[in-house]
């Protein structure tokens, strides 16, 4: 019967039932719509008019956790131009309580501080107080980590700064099949400069954004740079032994141990005892780095409990031949010999530095969680369905055998290269291009 209503009537019993939801649903279709994104645009345009009568920019990095942070290639890059001022701004993750918010927070600022760079908090636990965005850092690009309205604090999501111009570059290599969720959020749609990872995800960006990719500009993936930069100098070696008697294997399980809307990746449960019995069964020709997803361990306390999961962390992390690493990944990846995952933007990534890796998997078919660019990537894996193929992909490595090498090259050099420049390069030159000479607006 309620079929035949109309829908103002809908709309209305759904605002009667649940008024501040209707309000959210309302808010968020208000900014996606055309006409709003029309004005989005001209808002940029005068933007980049006042940006021409100044010498140098104030450039604000939001950053909420340091594991998603792929900005440091351009931030140095930004040091020595004098166009720009670069600041990172460490904002709270608010959705999961206030102890994960201040511990987040100061580990973010504390690691950044030590990279060096000119890094303030956005929040001061003692006073209670937030950083103004505007009175005190006066920015005139505001570069953001995450998409995910909820996350970051409301008084820093993109609904504040639409008269400025934003950017977003993906923490993660986009593969799942759902457009919508990877770009028409509201954050895809309303920022100044979305930047991508290939000409694929140009076409996927026109295919799922409510503005038809407008402002989308392929760069390359800013997080693989250090990965591919033959200046990058590895700073930190996370395994015990440094020699090459133990072949160095990195294990990466993701954290979905249920769904998170369109993403169902993790089979951590099927393997976590068996890699723990594979470490010391070959103790004396491996080495295995455990490097979790920074989201499994809450959701394994909640499963396990919290004595439980800090004692599987802590065999991890004291094993003769195991390391536990839970920060940056990049210099892990350069120093490994192959890797083991069920995740995510790992599977695009990895590919990068040419070595064997395996995916797991948890049964579902790879057609059901991948788009067509990461099932065409996923031909130059080895893959796991049963404990006997992690032990056989393990004693390869061990002797040697990669009998994917020749075409994973092939396929690294032909397509996932990026090209005209490295990602940092292509990201600054185009920020420069399109406030001095109007381009790409």
């Amino acid at each position: 019967m309620i079929d035949y209503l109309p829908s103002w009537l809908l709309g209305f019993c759904a605002y009667v039932v649940h008024p501040l939801k209707y309000y959210r649903l309302s808010k968020e279709s208000f900014f996606l719509s055309q006409d709003y994104l029309e004005k989005q645009r001209l808002l940029h345009n005068k933007a980049i008019e006042k940006l021409k009568c100044k010498n140098t920019w104030n450039c604000v990095f939001f950053a909420i956790y340091e594991s998603v942070w792929k900005y440091d290639a351009l931030y140095r890059l930004m040091e020595r131009n004098e166009r720009f001022n670069p600041t990172v701004l460490v904002c709270p993750a608010v959705n999961r309580g206030r102890k994960h918010m201040l511990e987040s927070l100061h580990h973010c600022y504390d690691s950044f501080k030590k990279r060096g760079y000119n890094v303030l908090l956005s929040y001061n636990d003692e006073k209670g107080t937030y950083v103004d965005v505007r009175k005190e850092l006066n920015p005139d690009i505001i570069f953001y980590t995450n998409p995910y309205k909820g996350l970051i604090d409301d008084r820093y999501y993109i609904y504040q700064f639409r008269d400025l111009l934003t950017v977003y570059v993906t923490y993660g290599f986009g593969n799942t099949k759902d457009f919508s969720f990877n770009f028409n959020q509201p954050l895809h749609n309303l920022v100044w400069r979305n930047y991508v990872e290939t000409n694929k995800h140009l076409d996927y960006a026109r295919l799922g954004g409510n503005n038809n990719g407008r402002n989308t500009v392929v760069t390359g993936y800013l997080g693989i740079e250090n990965l591919i930069d033959t200046q990058y100098k590895v700073k930190n070696n996370y395994w015990k032994f440094h020699d090459n008697q133990r072949k160095k294997i990195i294990w990466a399980p993701h954290h979905t141990l249920e769904p998170v809307g369109p993403i169902h990746f993790s089979c951590f449960l099927d393997y976590c005892d068996f890699m723990v019995d594979l470490a010391k069964k070959y103790a004396e020709k491996i080495q295995i780095a455990f490097k979790p997803h920074p989201l499994l361990r809450p959701k394994l306390e909640q499963l396990w409990g919290e004595e439980k999961t800090n004692s599987y962390y802590e065999t991890w992390a004291n094993m003769s031949n195991t390391s536990l690493v839970e920060g940056d990944y990049i210099d892990l990846f350069l120093t490994s010999d192959a890797m083991l995952h069920d995740c995510g933007s790992f599977l695009i990534e990895y590919l990068y530095v040419n070595k064997p890796v395996m995916r797991t998997s948890n049964g579902i078919p790879l057609e059901d969680l991948f788009n067509d660019f990461t099932l065409e990537a996923l031909k130059y894996y080895y893959h796991a369905f049963k404990t006997k193929d992690v032990e056989r992909f393990i004693c390869d490595v061990i002797n040697g055998i990669d009998l994917l090498k020749e075409q994973r090259t092939a396929y690294v050099n032909e397509v996932l290269m990026p090209k005209g420049g490295l990602p940092s390069e292509n990201i600054l030159n185009d920020i420069i291009n399109s406030i001095d000479h109007n381009e790409n607006t």
